[in-house]
């Protein structure tokens, strides 16, 4: 639920105040001028950070906005995340103006989705700009259970160096509105036709376009693994 009237977001905070943390900005790292690094500063001590761990963000009395923690410290004081600044959405302006010692600021919870599964050997999580959080908190888990993992990333041309710039590992950039924008050239990737990765678990994030495109590539290829898709924007819709 992005959008809201006041009175009721303002309800929801009332009654599920567990849900709600007051943190302040630790830190704020312009990796560019269209990515942002937040490391926020609070009590996170009763929840358990798995991959793809979520939080929303108020940042207008009417708009919610998520974002996947890419990094939570071993104390569970500070957590991290990625935010695409596109544009002059609210929420890219908010975090925009978000600067080190801001506090006070209110964020629910929301928690993770099940995406992993430990004992496939093989991953593989596709995603654009808003995937990068995502991709970061999955690695460790990656690398310590010894999987074969890549990352598939559709990046503008000024964020091509980011996954370098943040660390991330075995990621292949693609370039936006190219290939999956068709279902047919998603088919031609040469892992689609690797049988040994034919029963790999697939994630599949970011523009909800490419996720169905990818989708339906990977059905037609017949694929055997577990697919998951969680779209986290699409074109001309305000928010998801």
């Amino acid at each position: 639920m992005p959008t809201a009237p006041k009175w009721l977001n303002d309800a929801l905070e009332k009654i599920a105040p567990s849900f709600i943390r007051v943190v302040k900005v630790e830190e704020s790292v312009d990796l560019n001028p269209y990515l942002k690094k937040i490391r926020l500063k609070g009590d996170f001590t009763s929840l358990n950070f798995t991959p793809g761990f979520t939080i929303s963000l108020r940042v207008t009395p009417n708009d919610l906005r998520h974002y996947t923690v890419s990094y939570a410290d071993d104390s569970k004081k500070a957590v991290e995340f990625i935010a695409y600044l596109h544009g002059h959405a609210v929420g890219a302006d908010y975090v925009k103006n978000l600067q080190p010692d801001d506090q006070k600021i209110k964020l629910a919870v929301l928690g993770s989705d099940k995406q992993y599964n430990p004992t496939v050997e093989k991953q593989l999580i596709f995603g654009d700009e808003t995937s990068l959080s995502l991709m970061l908190s999955f690695l460790p888990l990656f690398k310590n259970n010894n999987h074969q993992f890549i990352f598939y990333l559709e990046l503008e041309e000024e964020n091509r160096s980011i996954p370098e710039t943040i660390g991330l590992l075995n990621y292949k950039i693609f370039s936006k509105n190219e290939i999956f924008r068709s279902v047919e050239r998603i088919q031609q990737l040469p892992l689609l036709s690797d049988p040994e990765w034919s029963d790999a678990n697939i994630i599949l994030t970011g523009n909800v376009n490419s996720i169905r495109n990818f989708r339906k590539a990977l059905k037609l290829n017949n694929h055997k693994g577990k697919i998951y898709a969680k779209g986290y924007w699409l074109e001309g819709k305000k928010g998801l």
